[in-house]
């Protein structure tokens, strides 16, 4: 092969690589509440049909602006699953604080987000969960934070099956 051949190959494969950063994934407790109640700290109040959760207290609170409904954590979209069954996921929205979450990466789920990872009898799961869309917050713990790639769709999980044989290692 001549030589300019060589190299033009090298440069195109050089230019036409890229890396992959791995999907941050945050492992803990998923319950359920019923956000239909009240308002959640977001400010906003929704039904127990709705797909949303609760966060950890610690790390709603690293995020805080003072007004709780300003917290730049509300509405960030994230997909969970239950650690047992790592098949099903779930989108959920975060709407709310959840105060008795004892760990830093617990959620409280709605019950139409928790029948959808187990059954409610049992109370209490080990969940894993990745934000859905792009991070922006560069502090506190979820500070670069990547987004992962699990779609639910009618319970099933849709995901790049590198990314879903790594998650199921959990």
């Amino acid at each position: 092969m001549p030589r300019h051949s060589s190299i033009l190959t090298w440069t195109l494969l050089s230019i036409c690589s890229f890396t992959t950063q791995a999907q941050t994934v945050y492992t803990g407790d998923g319950t359920f509440y019923s956000p239909s109640v009240g308002l959640g700290s977001c400010g906003q109040q929704y039904q127990d049909t709705d797909l949303v959760a609760a966060l950890a207290e610690v790390s709603m609170q690293a995020y805080n602006p003072g007004n709780p409904n300003n917290n730049p954590l509300c509405g960030y979209k994230v997909n969970v699953w239950n650690n047992a069954n790592p098949s099903t996921t779930v989108t959920v929205t975060i709407v709310d604080t959840c105060p008795g979450c004892q760990g830093q990466y617990d959620l409280d789920l709605s019950p139409a987000a928790f029948n959808q990872l187990a059954d409610p009898s049992v109370g209490r799961i080990q969940i894993s969960w990745e934000f859905a869309e792009a991070f922006s917050l560069t502090t506190g713990p979820f500070a670069g934070a990547v987004p992962g790639e699990r779609v639910a769709i009618n319970q099933k999980v849709i995901s790049n099956p590198e990314v879903a044989a790594s998650r199921d290692e959990l």
